[in-house]
C-alpha cells in the first residue's frame, strides 16, 4: 500500500484520538481487580485495548458513510468525500474490523462479548441517528463510559464491596459528565459561545468535576497522589476555558481537541488515586504521540 494511501485510513481512523483509549480501558481493569503484572492481566488488558481501539475505528468509518453527502459540501478533503477511499471498501472494512472485535470479545469472556454489542449500538446509534440531535453529547459520553466498562470486564466478579461500587459508580458519572461538556461544545465550532455558556456553564461544569474528585480525596477514596495530576488537569482547564472566549472556529476546535486530550489526565488522576502513581503517571507518555500526531494530521 503507498504512503500516501495509507495516510488517508489513517485521517480516515483520526489516528491520534486513538491514544486517548487505553486510559480508559487500565482504569476500568484496575477499578474491579487488583493490578499485577502477570503474563494473563497484560494479555487481557491488550486483547481489550485492541477491542476498543477496533470498536472506535468501526465508530468513525460509520461517522464518515453516514455523513458522506454532507462531507461533499463541507469537508470536501477527507477520505470518503474526496474518494481516496471508496465507499465500499469503507463497508467492508466496518465489516472487518466489527468482527475481530467480536471475535476477540469472546475469547475473554461472555460479558465481554455483551458489553462490545452494547457499545456497538451505541456507535451505531450515534452516528446514524443521534449525532445532530439533543441526545448525542449524552450518547458519546454513553460510549465512552461503555468503553471504561470494557474494561472491567475480565474481572466484574471481583467487585465484592461497597467502596468498590461507590468509586466505579463515581468515576463512571465524572468520565459521562466531562465527555458530554465536550460533545456540548463540539456543537460551537462555528457559531461561538453565549455569554451564559462561557460565564457560567463551563466554569461551574470542570470546578464542579474537580471538587468532586478532591473531596473523594479527603473521604480516603483515593490516595492523596492524586491531587498531583488533578493539579495538571486542573491547569489545563484553566487555560480551556480562558481560550473559549476566543470566538473564532480555530480556537474552537483547538480548545475541543485540548480536552479530548486531557480524558488522558483524568484517567491518570483516577489511576494514580487508586493505583498510585506508579501506574497512573506511565499513562500520561499517551499524551507524547497524540500531541505529536495532532499536529500533524
Amino acid at each position: 500500500m503507498k504512503s500516501s494511501n495509507f495516510k488517508n485510513y489513517l485521517l480516515l481512523i483520526r489516528l491520534p484520538n486513538l491514544f486517548t483509549l487505553p486510559s480508559n480501558i487500565l482504569l476500568g481493569f484496575i477499578l474491579v481487580s487488583t493490578f499485577t503484572l502477570t503474563l494473563t492481566s497484560v494479555t487481557q488488558i491488550l486483547v481489550l485495548v485492541t477491542i476498543s481501539i477496533l470498536l472506535y475505528c468501526v465508530g468513525l468509518v460509520l461517522n464518515d458513510l453516514f455523513d458522506y453527502e454532507i462531507d461533499k459540501k463541507e469537508r470536501p478533503n477527507r477520505p470518503l468525500a474526496s474518494g481516496k477511499i471508496s465507499r465500499k471498501v469503507a463497508i467492508v472494512l466496518v465489516i472487518i474490523l466489527t468482527t475481530i472485535a467480536l471475535i476477540l470479545s469472546l475469547l475473554i469472556s461472555v460479558t465481554t462479548f455483551s458489553i462490545s454489542v452494547l457499545l456497538l449500538a451505541i456507535i451505531f446509534g450515534y452516528d446514524k441517528y443521534l449525532k445532530n440531535t439533543k441526545a448525542g453529547p449524552f450518547t458519546i459520553a454513553a460510549a465512552r463510559v461503555t468503553n471504561v466498562i470494557l474494561g472491567t470486564t475480565a474481572n466484574i466478579n471481583s467487585i465484592e464491596n461497597f467502596p468498590q461500587n461507590i468509586l466505579l459508580m463515581f468515576v463512571l458519572t465524572i468520565t459521562f459528565v466531562y465527555v458530554s461538556l465536550i460533545g456540548f461544545l463540539s456543537r460551537y465550532e462555528v457559531q461561538g459561545f453565549s455569554e451564559n455558556i462561557k460565564s457560567y456553564l463551563i466554569p461551574v461544569i470542570i470546578s464542579g468535576i474537580v471538587s468532586s474528585i478532591v473531596i473523594f480525596n479527603l473521604i480516603g477514596f483515593f490516595k492523596y497522589e492524586s491531587l498531583f495530576v488533578l493539579a495538571l488537569f486542573s491547569f489545563i482547564m484553566a487555560r480551556t476555558i480562558y481560550r473559549i472566549h476566543n470566538k473564532d472556529s480555530t480556537g474552537i476546535q483547538q480548545t475541543i481537541q485540548q480536552m479530548i486530550l486531557s480524558i488522558i489526565v483524568l484517567d491518570s488522576t483516577f489511576l494514580t488515586g487508586i493505583a498510585g502513581l506508579d501506574v497512573g503517571l506511565p499513562v500520561l507518555i499517551l499524551l507524547a504521540p497524540l500531541l505529536i500526531l495532532a499536529r500533524k494530521m
